[in-house]
């Protein structure tokens, strides 16, 4: 004979034969449900009656009469797909958890929280007041302007290839010439007077400075420097003159 669960409706053959009283308790294969099941009359039908004393030896039963009304089978249904919703979380969680640690065949790494970069220590190196100006007669190319003047590191730690920037103003205070030079190029008079444009440029532009003393300028230190410019406007409409340090080197 043919029998259904009364809680998820499967159907089961059963040997008659085994039922050996007339009331026998048996088990569901498929959800687990405890019900009873009855000899067949002599028509062959099968009664599925429970008491309410057995209902409640019985699990998984539900009485016939509900305040809530609703279908029992439904309800189970609902109640056993919570359960397995509820144990199969964490399940996929490790899942989840298991498939980023080996994707790709890297495994995860905990970054550091990022920090905002910290600025590099920059040289202090000022000229001092010894900055004096004059005009000579250059044999090649006329009339020239000398800047010279000292830097002076006053940084706790040695400097190298410090870079003096001048510049010219004329009289409404516009940027008339730019001229650079590394400090530790200083020339005498005569040099200045007798050398081409282009090899005081040159010698300006020593990185090192002559004699490297634009390398290594110790903690109080001093280097010399001088601006030369060449090809200048006519003198009346130059006004004033700037001198800054615009690079310099820890060592």
């Amino acid at each position: 004979m043919v029998i259904n669960c009364e809680v998820c409706g499967a159907k089961f053959r059963l040997d008659s034969d085994k039922l050996n009283k007339s009331r026998n308790k048996v088990r569901c294969t498929k959800c687990k449900h405890i019900f009873v099941v009855d000899q067949p009359d002599e028509n062959g039908l099968i009664h599925i009656e429970i008491s309410d004393e057995e209902r409640e030896f019985i699990p998984g039963t539900i009485p016939e009469e509900s305040d809530r009304g609703t279908d029992p089978v439904k309800d189970s249904r609902w109640s056993l797909k919570k359960k397995v919703l509820i144990a199969g979380v964490p399940a996929v969680l490790v899942l989840v958890f298991v498939a980023l640690f080996f994707w790709r065949g890297v495994a995860l790494e905990f970054l550091p929280a990022k920090t905002a970069p910290v600025a590099a220590p920059t040289p202090v190196v000022t000229i001092t007041d010894s900055v004096q100006a004059y005009y000579l007669e250059n044999v090649h190319s006329g009339q020239v302007l000398v800047i010279e003047g000292e830097v002076l590191n006053e940084s706790s730690r040695p400097v190298s290839f410090v870079m003096i920037e001048g510049k010219l103003f004329d009289s409404k205070d516009a940027i008339s010439q730019t001229q650079r030079c590394y400090a530790g190029n200083a020339f005498t008079r005569k040099e200045v007077t007798n050398l081409k444009a282009a090899e005081i440029q040159e010698k300006m532009m020593n990185r090192e400075g002559k004699n490297l003393k634009n390398v290594r300028i110790p903690p109080a230190g001093k280097a010399p420097f001088m601006l030369v410019f060449h090809n200048l406007p006519e003198i009346s409409t130059l006004s004033n003159y700037s001198i800054n340090v615009i690079s310099s080197k820890f060592d």
